[in-house]
C-alpha cells in the first residue's frame, strides 16, 4: 500500500489540538481569577471576615446583639455582626418583603463558622434585579438577630 501525504491528517488533529488547549486556558484563568465564563447574571454570596473593603464603604464594628447592614457598589450589600466566642457555627438569610403574602420570604442564605475568641462576622451578598424591602438575619446557637429594613433598587 502506498503512503500518501499524512499532512492533512496532521493538520487536522493539530487544530483540533489548538482549540483544546485554548479553551483549557481560558477555563483556567477564569478559574484563577474568578471570572465567570458565561454571560448569565450571576447571584454571588461571600461569606468571609477577611476580605477588604474600599475605605469609602467601610462599615463600623457593631455593638453585640445588633446587624448593621451597609451598601457596596453593584448592588451588593455587607452585614455585619459580633457572634460569640467558643466553636460557633452560625447561618445568614436575606429575607424578602412579600406584599401579596404579606410575610418575609427566605431570599438567599449562606452558613459560616469558627472557634475561638468572640469575633465580628461578615456577610457580603449581591442582590440584582430584584428590587423590593429585605432584612437579614443572624442565626447563631439559640440567638437569632434581625437587621432593621432596607430598600434594594437595583
Amino acid at each position: 500500500m502506498k503512503s500518501r501525504s499524512l499532512a492533512p491528517v496532521v493538520a487536522s488533529g493539530g487544530g483540533t489540538a489548538l482549540r483544546l488547549l485554548v479553551a483549557t486556558l481560558a477555563v483556567a484563568a477564569a478559574y484563577l481569577t474568578g471570572t465567570a465564563v458565561t454571560d448569565e447574571p450571576t447571584r454571588s454570596v461571600a461569606l468571609s471576615s477577611a476580605q477588604s473593603v474600599p475605605a469609602e464603604v467601610r462599615l463600623a464594628a457593631p455593638e453585640p446583639g445588633v446587624l448593621a447592614v451597609g451598601e457596596l457598589p453593584d448592588c451588593s450589600y455587607r452585614v455585619r455582626a459580633v457572634a460569640e466566642s467558643g466553636a460557633v457555627s452560625y447561618e445568614w438569610t436575606l429575607q424578602r418583603y412579600s406584599p401579596s403574602a404579606e410575610a418575609w420570604q427566605d431570599y438567599l442564605s449562606g452558613t459560616g463558622g469558627y472557634d475561638g475568641a468572640a469575633r465580628t462576622v461578615d456577610w457580603r451578598v449581591r442582590v440584582p434585579g430584584n428590587p423590593g424591602v429585605y432584612r437579614a438575619v443572624l442565626d447563631v446557637a439559640d440567638n437569632r438577630l434581625i437587621s432593621e429594613k432596607f430598600q434594594v433598587d437595583c
